[in-house]
């Protein structure tokens, strides 16, 4: 990873010239999670090295090396790999690092270093948004994205493919706690239960 990319390098000039940096591709991808409620979906997915339990097609995340200027700014970088390919080529894979997480708001935001997709400077924000009152079940996962364009990548396909990681990241979360929940339900009620949540007899 080189220590300063090329999307910090254009913000620094652009500040200098008072300007602000302007990527040509910017979308949004939104789910529903109609079951859960802002904090319990925030307390799920707030873990920015935990992107492989809820992503369908990611099998590994963990923290990578931080190179040296990761190291003095104390910035978290990441290690995601896809899940492998049926034709026997190389996962997808990249190294992204954390600028910002704020509980508070359910948000962070991170940027994509190196990686095999093709991918310039990208810049992502993750969210989770409440759909109802305070408490209330009912929130949405948002996805936001700003980058350069993707070599070899139609916009719409990016979008399309995001949409889908986000989909199935919203299902996993919604059956997580659905099942949570009833399993809740049956030990209250006085069942005992086996370690995968089903009813021991």
């Amino acid at each position: 990873m080189a220590a300063e990319s090329s999307a910090v390098m254009a913000a620094a000039a652009a500040e200098e010239e008072g300007g602000k940096v302007r990527l040509e591709w910017e979308e949004r991808v939104v789910s529903l999670v109609p079951t859960a409620t802002a904090d319990e979906a925030w307390a799920l997915l707030s873990d920015f090295l935990a992107f492989h339990r809820w992503h369908p097609r990611v099998a590994k995340c963990r923290l990578a090396s931080p190179d040296t200027a990761a190291a003095a700014s104390a910035s978290v970088v990441r290690y995601c790999e896809g899940t492998p390919r049926g034709d026997g080529s190389p996962p997808d894979w990249a190294h992204e690092t954390l600028l910002e997480h704020d509980a508070a708001g359910r948000f962070f935001r991170y940027e994509m270093n190196d990686n095999n997709m093709g991918f310039g400077v990208f810049f992502a924000t993750f969210r989770v948004v409440p759909t109802a009152a305070a408490g209330a079940p009912g929130c949405e996962l948002r996805w936001e994205f700003e980058s350069e364009p993707v070599r070899g990548t139609p916009k719409e396909a990016l979008v399309a493919r995001l949409q889908a990681g986000l989909d199935g990241m919203a299902a996993r979360v919604q059956e997580h706690l659905l099942s949570t929940r009833a399993a809740a339900a049956i030990t209250s009620a006085g069942v005992e239960l086996n370690p995968d949540n089903s009813i021991a007899v």
